[in-house]
């Protein structure tokens, strides 16, 4: 299985590819050097499905939701994905809006 993160964090192609940085797919990136989904033959089959339903549920969290990290971060733990060593333990609730028009 290919190390997918050792490409997503290749300074090469990503500049301070630990930094958080949107912006930096205004732009597409370099062929077969972003891909979340693998690649050719063997690229997930459910790609397209996955991408509109990450949208779906991002959309409705940031419009709907509110939230913020209860605890603290302990750092990272690198295996095959990187999750947070202690979890991410968070409060979400949901926000009340009033919209006048």
């Amino acid at each position: 299985m290919p190390l997918f993160r050792n490409i997503h964090h290749n300074p090469e192609f990503f500049p301070d590819p630990k930094h958080f940085d949107p912006s930096r797919f205004e732009v597409a990136p370099k062929s077969n050097t972003f891909i979340p989904f693998g690649n050719g033959v063997h690229a997930c089959p459910g790609n397209e499905l996955a991408k509109l339903e990450m949208l779906i549920v991002v959309h409705h969290l940031v419009t709907k939701f509110r939230c913020e990290v209860v605890g603290q971060q302990r750092g990272i733990e690198y295996g095959r994905f990187p999750v947070p060593q202690q979890g991410l333990p968070a409060k979400f609730w949901k926000e009340v809006f009033n919209h006048q028009i």
